[in-house]
């Protein structure tokens, strides 16, 4: 990547707000050679002269600020993914809130980022009156489990895994929040997030890349999360055929406090781990999932958002108490 290729990345995602740091020592580089004082244009861009004049003495500007050169086709691969998942989660959650809308007649709505991690996608509801009502994961089901016939008893395409640790931590949540806790299931068959982030522009994929594999740069969910917004800004079709394709799903719901029964009552039947031996050596890297039937297991969406709107939140949360949802 040129030094005028990553201006250019940076000038497409910021162009009216200051570059995040370490790349604010790239635009304060470009004060100076347009004839600014180092230490006008240090103030200007949040560093000091001295470290300002030392970066724009570097041999390698962009190096200097990632700290790496190519990365391997692992990071690649990972940022891929990383692109693919938040592109999924911006347009679940818009599409979330349309359904949400057009099944209860709720006019006022909105969806508060409560995500921790790069890879958390919780959300709180809350009301016309800024009450909270539910806390909300939102789950994307795309890579299908071509073994679950053999392994769990349920076809691929009706299978949906969750790891075992996130029920726990859902019920956790739940009691700490004193709100009812639901997955939202999108199931889009065969369309898995590397294959999302492979249709990003390569310069922001390359980009995203070198974030990623960096050591020196914070806060890279804020970058990752600028890049999908450009992305939806620009209406590019990594983002619009995404939200076509979310918006033609089937959605369901499932209560943590379902989860955790249907998890207790099978145990053994549905999280093949317990009885395979040598798991973790057949299956490197993979959780301990429970696999759930989304016909059998789960309630579509629109099911459980007509009862809300015909019966109220008291009976419904009464029903999530239950583990009927």
């Amino acid at each position: 990547m040129t030094t005028k290729e990553l201006q250019e990345i940076l000038n497409r995602l910021y162009p009216s707000s200051p570059w995040p740091k370490p790349f604010n020592l790239l635009k304060g580089c470009q004060l100076v050679k347009s004839g600014k004082e180092i230490s006008v244009a240090a103030r200007e861009v949040g560093t000091t002269a001295a470290r300002l004049r030392t970066y724009c003495e570097s041999k390698d500007v962009v190096l200097d600020l990632f700290g790496v050169e190519e990365p391997t086709e692992d990071i690649r691969k990972l940022s891929r993914q990383i692109l693919g998942n938040l592109i999924v989660g911006q347009c679940a959650e818009i599409t979330f809130e349309e359904i949400y809308k057009a099944h209860t007649h709720a006019t006022e709505l909105e969806l508060r980022d409560l995500r921790e991690g790069r890879s958390d996608t919780d959300y709180r509801l809350y009301n016309g009156k800024g009450r909270p009502v539910y806390r909300v994961n939102i789950k994307f089901h795309g890579t299908l489990f071509r073994r679950a016939k053999e392994m769990v008893g349920l076809e691929p395409e009706d299978c949906f895994a969750l790891a075992t640790y996130k029920i726990d931590g859902a019920l956790q949540k739940q009691k700490k929040d004193e709100l009812p806790y639901l997955f939202i299931i999108v199931s889009v068959p065969n369309f898995g997030a590397e294959s999302i982030g492979a249709a990003v522009p390569a310069e922001l994929q390359d980009f995203v890349a070198r974030v990623t594999a960096s050591k020196r740069i914070p806060k890279k969910r804020d970058i990752e999360d600028r890049v999908v917004e450009t992305l939806q800004n620009e209406g590019h079709p990594a983002f619009d055929r995404t939200r076509e394709q979310i918006a033609r799903a089937k959605w369901y719901v499932l209560g943590a406090k379902k989860a955790d029964k249907l998890l207790r009552e099978l145990l053994f039947e549905r999280v093949f781990a317990l009885r395979t031996r040598n798991f973790s050596r057949q299956f490197r890297g993979a959780e301990l999932d429970m696999h759930f039937s989304l016909s059998r297991d789960l309630t579509p969406l629109s099911t459980y958002l007509d009862m809300l709107r015909d019966a109220g939140y008291p009976r419904v949360t009464t029903l999530l108490e239950r583990g009927d949802y």
